[in-house]
């Protein structure tokens, strides 16, 4: 049976079908075609619905970038359940807290990180079914829920059997940070990301001769429509585990003659120095998103590539991509966002509450098939973002975002609504960095603000106030967040206060710690 064109696994069954020879992903360890790919894809599938993963159950993906996520995230597509991407670094306790928010009734892991989320799944106290990757192989598994056996296996499973969802359902859950500090979990259906796929790979032109360097996370949805947006047109993808060895990771995209390179804004800065070491002519394309690209890094993108095309885009993991900028823009406009993607729609409204599709400023609005279904088991927070317009009697996503469109209706972003950091393309809560540091007991207030930096950003900056200051230092402290957060996630460094400055409603006043930072530097 072949799935409708709105449905993600079509995406890989037809490139199977017409173009099973050709590379569809590899990495440092090995490559696979689209033919190989669809049969290891497939057999993840049946071991997952063996084991109890029926439609719409959720399976957690605790993966390093790798052809082996690709291979799990497909399985469990087919298999019709959902994929919950999470970045590899996750610490254990926010592991637990996902685990109990979404209900995993499998969780596929690489090997190394098999103990924390072990660890984490017993803390949630669910009943899971891992499936561990291991580099020199693909799968192997065994059961490690707290009832005495797994599901009875099913040898009589066919293809046909696997595809038994719509378009409507969901394909993925994408947890992001939020103002509270608590993730929510984007919902995303296989309409949502087909509909992206289709509309950003048609305007960035991408091609079944193209060979993508990837060293976005792949728990990340600009990473994930990669892979999605790679299989769509028969593309390959080549996979970078990371960006931490630039040198390494850009003499592998030229020696396997990469033609599109998707970049964050941050990994210009560690590009630029090694560029003159490598010829990169045959990047024909350069994608950059997550944050506003800066007019000066684009100048530098130009330089470095001199025969690559510039796409600045901006967009949110609430409907993956809002804007592009037409490069034939960009020598009079790199300071815009661009315009609304293909087969979407946007507008700000003001304070007044009033639609302006030019000249005006207010938070943006997205309207299409690319916004997400809601959050997960959050329905208060979905109906903040999803309202219905009511000239057109449809549900749109209000973004949070406060942009500006000028008199030819190009966007400018002013500012996200919350407080939310950008550290390295990651996002990161201050409320997170602050609970953390508030579970020591020497710690009696903490507030973290963002310092901007040249390679990542933004970084976190902590200031406390102590209980009692002989009992603890900013680098006790320091290594107190090493052990509880990500990586993305540790203080630049923490400054101790006798006491904070308040405002007149009682709250800390952060203008005044911005004002210590630059004192602090």
């Amino acid at each position: 049976m072949t799935p409708s064109p709105n449905m993600l696994t079509s995406f890989l069954i037809n490139s199977a079908k017409t173009r099973a020879e050709r590379t569809a992903i590899q990495d440092e360890r090995r490559k696979l075609t689209y033919g190989q790919a669809y049969r290891l894809a497939l057999t993840v599938a049946r071991d997952l619905r063996r084991n109890g993963v029926t439609e719409g159950e959720r399976v957690i993906l605790l993966m390093h970038n790798s052809v082996g996520f690709c291979i799990a995230f497909w399985g469990v597509l087919l298999a019709g359940a959902v994929a919950v991407p999470l970045n590899p670094e996750t610490k254990r306790d926010k592991l637990a807290w996902i685990a109990r928010d979404c209900g995993p009734k499998s969780l596929i892991v690489d090997d190394a990180l098999l103990s924390v989320a072990v660890e984490a799944v017993q803390a949630s106290r669910s009943d899971v079914y891992f499936l561990t990757h291991h580099d020199g192989g693909l799968m192997g598994s065994k059961w490690m829920g707290f009832d005495d056996a797994g599901p009875a296996s099913d040898e009589s499973m066919s293809s046909d059997d696997l595809a038994s969802v719509i378009d409507r359902d969901l394909a993925a859950i994408i947890y992001t940070s939020g103002s509270t500090g608590d993730p929510k979990g984007v919902m995303l259906t296989h309409l949502n990301m087909t509909t992206a796929a289709q509309s950003v790979s048609q305007y960035l032109g991408y091609v079944e001769g193209d060979i993508i360097s990837c060293a976005i996370p792949l728990t990340f949805d600009y990473g994930l429509h990669q892979l999605t947006m790679a299989t769509l047109v028969g593309a390959t993808l080549h996979v970078e585990r990371n960006f931490a060895q630039p040198l390494f990771a850009l003499a592998r995209m030229v020696a396997n003659g990469a033609t599109v390179l998707p970049i964050v804004p941050t990994m210009v800065p560690l590009i630029e120095p090694l560029a003159d070491r490598f010829d990169l002519s045959s990047v024909r394309c350069i994608t950059s998103t997550a944050a506003a690209l800066h007019p000066g890094k684009i100048d530098t993108l130009a330089k470095l590539f001199a025969k690559a095309t510039i796409f600045s885009m901006y967009g949110l993991t609430e409907c993956h991509r809002c804007t592009y900028l037409d490069p034939a823009e960009l020598a009079t406009r790199k300071s815009s966002i661009g315009k609304a993607i293909p087969n979407t729609q946007l507008w700000v409204v003001d304070a007044a509450g009033r639609k302006h599709f030019h000249s005006a400023t207010g938070e943006l609005v997205i309207r299409g098939n690319t916004i997400m279904k809601g959050y997960w088991n959050n329905p208060a927070k979905t109906a903040e973002k999803l309202r219905m317009c009511p000239d057109l009697q449809e549900i749109v996503l209000y973004t949070g975002d406060t942009c500006k469109l000028d008199e030819e209706g190009f966007l400018y972003f002013v500012a996200r609504s919350d407080d939310i950091l950008k550290v390295a393309g990651h996002k990161v809560a201050p409320s997170e960095i602050e609970s953390a540091l508030l579970a020591h007991d020497a710690v009696s207030q903490a507030s973290v603000i963002g310092e901007d930096h040249a390679v990542h950003g933004q970084r976190p900056v902590a200031f406390v106030t102590l209980s009692n200051a002989d009992l603890v230092s900013a680098e006790n402290l320091l290594e107190w967040c090493r052990d509880r957060l990500e990586p993305h996630a540790i203080p630049a460094r923490i400054v101790i206060l006798h006491e904070f400055a308040r405002s007149h409603n009682g709250k800390i006043d952060k203008h005044v710690l911005r004002e210590r930072l630059l004192e602090t530097v």
